[in-house]
């Protein structure tokens, strides 16, 4: 069977969008002509919208769920523009992954692709599976290209709510590289049954009608990418997968109009609204004419929030919201809008991301049934040019579950995060993005996990580090140094508490000495925090987890230009730490000195693990002439090679 590419935009038969869907190993898996690999044409299936269905049961007793992930190259119009993308299993965005607290995760991941790939769990702790984390140069050597394979597998634990999955190799996650993670539990703060009654996702990003790579060339050159060293707008806004563009604005002659994606729910019912966004630049304002939103979930923290018209939605973030549809017509619908804020946007126009919610009797949505809303939108949505402020600055999110925090803390440690120009590796000057006078170059070969497993020590010229070395609470001050640009910054491996805002720069001294007023009794909890340019964040986090965690903004284009740093918790902890032997042969056949991205073919991993700390006095045979040149420099000196 050969899939259109209408099939982007015409719901599935319910065979198909059940086969189309990564599902544990006891469902049906992909007809063989359907598998990724043999198709290069992405669909959208719109039934992993919708959890909670096919009778998911929410229940303490724990399974291992089993999904295998074929990454691959694809083309697809989402907006109506075709372009090349990359896929999971052939779908945009990726498969579901849904489960309940405490059950095991078992990912079987195979790079298709001509680059290697890593694939983080966003918002999920690991906690004593740090070395699943997902991300190639800090937690794990990449994912062969060409058809390397690995496996992820890691338990569920201690958590509930929405998070999701994306790509941590360069910025191909804004390439097609995610897809949407809902756990469950039966003691979760907000209860399918009690609080509501179903549940949609909706998923939203920018489009861009360029692949990442293209865009990140641009950024760094001289030039700029169409002419602008800032990171661009996206061309088009998707909502589940679907947008629309401007043919007209474009030079592809096969370019075509869309309609909106359908998001069905039934009446007389209150709906959890899960948000999910996988945007590498855009803050989305979202808003769903006629109806007031109850927040209710903020990064996995269940909250008594705000009822409001709009949240504001930054890179990372995810929000629940409630909706009531009691009253509510069958067949009506309104429209769902994903605003792009524009004051965090240099030189963005006005765009807003469209999806049809209608009113219907069934649970499985996207049938069509009906004609466009006319709805307008709320009279006192954000102007398109107001500040671009996190919903946690301006509204109380109290979380359901009681947590305060201590009046001390173990350490304060202090990122400063700004853009320069900074020293590459080789001694050359380059613009672009970093915490503490360091922009983030990625040895990604040689991952800083497996340095400090094997008792070596971090290259502090190459990323900027913070150290908690004992358990207990620890604090982290980001400082956005940036006066005109704001920032997601994304912490893993921990869920923090924000305890305190303010405008300009905060030292450890400041805190440590009392000098700032800190928010004890139950701050909101989050791991991806919007910080506006020129102010800061103080956040708590609880170092019981050890490892090493990146902490980078998560607009992805300042990501490829170097904002990323590293929380190291725990170094001590860490020498004790166990690896399967699958994460030891990631490594195999690799240049540990090689800086990435970079497309390339790895030689395929072999069987038996090995150290991957390597002494200067023993040298991979298969390292490229420069990276021997430069481990023998470090090893004997200049004058004598």
């Amino acid at each position: 069977m050969r899939l259109s590419l209408l099939a982007l935009f015409t719901p599935l038969p319910p065979a198909l969008a059940r086969a189309l869907t990564a599902t544990p190993k006891n469902l049906p898996l992909p007809d063989s002509d359907l598998s990724a690999r043999a198709s290069d044409l992405a669909v959208v299936d719109p039934s992993m919208f919708v959890p909670l269905a096919n009778n998911f049961e929410i229940t303490a007793e724990t399974v291992t769920r089993e999904y295998t992930f074929d990454i691959t190259n694809a083309k697809a119009s989402p907006d109506g523009f075709t372009r090349n993308m990359y896929a999971i299993n052939g779908i945009l965005p990726g498969p579901l992954i849904e489960g309940n607290q405490g059950d095991t995760v078992v990912v079987h991941v195979n790079n298709y692709l001509d680059q290697g790939q890593g694939i983080h769990w966003h918002g999920l702790r690991q906690n004593g599976t740090g070395h699943m984390d997902g991300v190639p140069g800090i937690t794990q050597c990449p994912i062969p290209a060409n058809g390397g394979s690995y496996t992820y597998q890691f338990t569920l634990d201690k958590q509930a709510g929405t998070y999701w999955y994306h790509s941590h190799f360069g910025n191909t996650m804004a390439d097609g590289l995610g897809g949407p993670i809902v756990i469950h539990s039966p003691d979760e703060g907000v209860q399918a049954g009690r609080d509501y009654d179903e549940e949609r996702i909706v998923w939203v990003t920018e489009w861009l009608h360029d692949d990442s790579e293209t865009i990140i060339e641009g950024l760094k050159s001289s030039e700029g990418y169409r002419g602008s060293i800032a990171p661009p707008q996206g061309d088009a806004v998707l909502i589940n997968g679907v947008g629309q563009t401007n043919c007209t604005n474009t030079d592809n002659p096969s370019c075509f109009s869309t309609s909106p994606p359908e998001i069905q729910v039934p009446t007389n019912s209150r709906i959890r609204i899960r948000f999910i966004s996988a945007a590498a630049h855009a803050m989305f304002r979202m808003s769903l004419d006629t109806h007031e939103l109850e927040v209710v979930e903020t990064d996995g923290t269940p909250v008594w929030g705000p009822t409001v018209h709009e949240v504001p939605l930054a890179p990372g973030e995810r929000y629940s919201v409630i909706i009531d549809t009691n009253g509510k017509t069958e067949g009506d619908s309104v429209w769902l809008r994903a605003t792009t804020a524009l004051a965090c946007m240099p030189g963005g126009k006005d765009q807003v991301g469209l999806a049809v919610l209608r009113y219907g009797s069934g649970s499985t949505g996207n049938e069509t049934i009906g004609g466009l809303p006319n709805t307008t939108a709320w009279g006192d949505l954000s102007a398109d040019q107001a500040p671009c402020r996190g919903l946690d600055q301006y509204e109380s999110l109290s979380p359901r579950e009681n947590i305060g925090a201590d009046n001390y803390a173990l350490t304060t440690q202090v990122l400063n995060s700004e853009r320069g120009s900074f020293l590459d590796h080789d001694g050359n000057t380059f613009d672009g993005q970093g915490f503490n006078n360091i922009s983030y170059q990625n040895q990604i070969n040689d991952p800083l996990l497996s340095i400090l497993h094997s008792g070596g020590s971090r290259n502090t010229s190459l990323v900027a580090n913070v150290s908690f070395p004992h358990i207990g609470p620890g604090n982290i001050i980001i400082n956005n140094l940036d006066s005109n640009i704001d920032h997601p910054y994304h912490v893993h491996g921990n869920e923090f508490q924000t305890l305190a805002r303010g405008e300009g720069s905060l030292t450890a001294e400041d805190v440590d000495g009392g000098k700032v007023g800190l928010w004890l009794d139950n701050p909101v909890r989050k791991d991806t925090l919007w910080i506006p340019g020129g102010q800061w964040a103080l956040l708590r986090i609880i170092t019981d987890n050890p490892g090493v965690h990146a902490v980078h903004c998560h607009i992805g284009w300042h990501l490829a230009e170097g904002k990323l740093a590293v929380v190291i918790v725990q170094p001590d902890a860490i020498k004790n730490q166990n690896f399967p032997s699958a994460w030891y042969n990631l490594c195999d056949g690799t240049d540990p000195d090689e800086f990435g991205p970079s497309r390339r073919t790895l030689s395929a991993p072999t069987t038996e693990p090995r150290s991957l700390f390597t002494p200067l006095t023993k040298i991979r045979s298969n390292l490229s002439l420069d990276g021997l040149k430069r481990r023998m420099i470090l090893l004997r000196g200049e004058k004598e090679i």
